[in-house]
């Protein structure tokens, strides 16, 4: 109970009621240790607004005694829509602060007028699409509108007959709907960023790493992928250009069978495909004089740049070593420290340029072909004839693996004789050639036997107890990263 300036108690009741108002005009201020409060006449009504911060309004009536008895206007709820209820879940699930924060605001279950700034207090979401030849760019604006307590059809969700008030309904971008909560604090750009892209995917995001042949053509092929991507240009997945089916399982085999690869995958609810990046488990680089083995998280490939952020996080997490710093096609020396390497004096973010290498088996490949490779593109030779994938290629490059079109671009040579690398524009080194071909009348002529090897005729000198020599099996091994069919 309050005082009155007319000596009488005042009542606070806290219900819903208007009252006709047709006594004088009220002129009075009440005083509390908590609270300003003035009231006026306002449209044939008494208001009572406390000042306490934030404006609050009362609804009052003077009965014949004098007693002032206060009554609240009806609490307003801020009140979001089953869509954006959706969406700041799952943007909450998928490690959105905002969206989190956003949540906890509209869990306190205060007065809108509390909460939002300005008059509005229904907030739903809007798809704005836009084509982009294969897929579809997408992104959600928010709305908000002032909704009629008073009308029967109110809120909309309960009739799909009830008036939209398209009238008062204004369209608001991500940052501009994050400002309308008082109590929100101020967000970086990177925060921002990460919400606008995460309250577009109304799923969980689940990340699994995977090593089998069909897992990388499944993660490849642009069927499987979700069918839209951000709006701005900056996702990456939609446009790779080994999403063509034809592309993806020769990939698959050359992963699978030849680098030994893993693949990091990000998957929504219905198993669509939002990202991926490669995973070399065991390449190989000189730290401090000493030779060290690491795991590298190739370069991410995104439909929307949060699940970048979190195939990084999920990496990390899993004690993969290194990541590209620029996560492009030619920055293929420069990384970044997501776990330190066992014996290396490097910290979790430090930056590094270094050269790596992957070993692969030369008697393990695959059919034909290979993909688009963003890092490890150079296939080297070494001194003692094993075949390695580089981020530098050496004077031994034999292959460059940056095409498009499925297959890799001959740097050298492989002499099947003797395993020299060169650039003499066929298989047999000069050095091989006088020895084994004889300049005649008839043209040239090869000396000694030959042996037929899968329909197809050789110098048996290339063969050992009947098998092909290494030289001649590095030969024809590289020979079909060239074959396009």
């Amino acid at each position: 109970m309050l005082s009155s300036p007319f000596g009488e108690e005042v009542e606070l009741v806290w219900t819903i009621e208007r009252f006709p108002f047709n006594s004088c005009i009220i002129d009075m201020m009440l005083m509390n240790p908590k609270h300003n409060v003035w009231c006026h006449r306002n449209c044939g009504e008494a208001r009572l607004h406390l000042t306490n911060g934030e404006k609050t309004t009362k609804i009052i009536r003077i009965i014949t005694n004098h007693q002032l008895i206060i009554k609240n206007k009806k609490s307003m709820k801020t009140i979001v829509s089953d869509d954006l209820k959706v969406r700041l879940n799952f943007a909450s699930i998928n490690g959105s602060v905002i969206a989190t924060d956003i949540l906890e605001q509209l869990r306190q279950n205060k007065d809108v007028t509390e909460i939002i700034r300005g008059t509005s207090n229904y907030f739903s979401t809007k798809r704005v699409k836009s084509s982009a030849g294969e897929y579809v760019k997408m992104k959600v604006v928010f709305t908000a509108c002032t909704k009629d307590l008073n009308n029967k059809n109110f809120p909309d969700r309960q009739n799909p007959k009830a008036p939209w008030f398209a009238e008062n309904r204004t369209n608001l971008e991500p940052s501009t709907f994050v400002g309308c909560f008082k109590e929100l604090s101020d967000y970086s750009s990177e925060d921002m960023e990460y919400f606008a892209n995460a309250i577009c995917v109304s799923s969980k995001v689940e990340i699994k790493i995977c090593d089998k042949m069909n897992d990388f053509v499944d993660a490849y092929i642009g069927d499987n992928y979700i069918p839209f991507a951000q709006y701005s240009d900056n996702g990456t997945l939609h446009s790779s250009c080994m999403r063509y089916a034809n592309l993806a399982y020769r990939l698959g085999d050359f992963y699978s069978n030849f680098a030994g690869a893993s693949i990091l995958v990000a998957r929504d609810s219905e198993n669509n495909v939002l990202g991926r990046a490669i995973v070399w488990k065991k390449a190989t680089g000189i730290f401090d004089g000493v030779t060290k083995q690491v795991s590298v998280l190739d370069r991410v490939y995104y439909s929307h740049s949060f699940v970048m952020k979190l195939i990084l996080q999920y990496a990390q997490g899993n004690g993969i070593n290194l990541r590209k710093t620029i996560n492009d096609y030619s920055h293929k020396m420069q990384f970044t420290v997501l776990n330190p390497i066992e014996g290396v004096d490097m910290k979790v973010g430090d930056k590094i340029e270094h050269n790596l290498n992957i070993c692969v088996p030369a008697t393990k490949w695959h059919k034909k072909g290979t993909p688009y490779l963003d890092t490890f593109c150079y296939v080297n030779i070494t001194r003692d004839g094993k075949v390695q994938l580089s981020n530098q290629s050496t004077e031994r490059c034999v292959a460059t693996c940056q095409q498009t079109s499925g297959i890799a671009s001959q740097c050298r040579y492989i002499c099947p004789s003797c395993g020299s690398t060169h650039t003499g524009g066929e298989d047999l080194c000069s050095t091989c050639r006088k020895k084994l071909i004889t300049k005649t009348i008839f043209g040239d002529m090869l000396q000694g036997n030959i042996k037929s090897y899968n329909d197809e005729k050789y110098p048996a000198s290339f063969f050992e107890k009947g098998r092909p020599s290494a030289h001649l099996e590095l030969n024809l091994q590289i020979a079909k990263l060239f074959i396009a069919d």
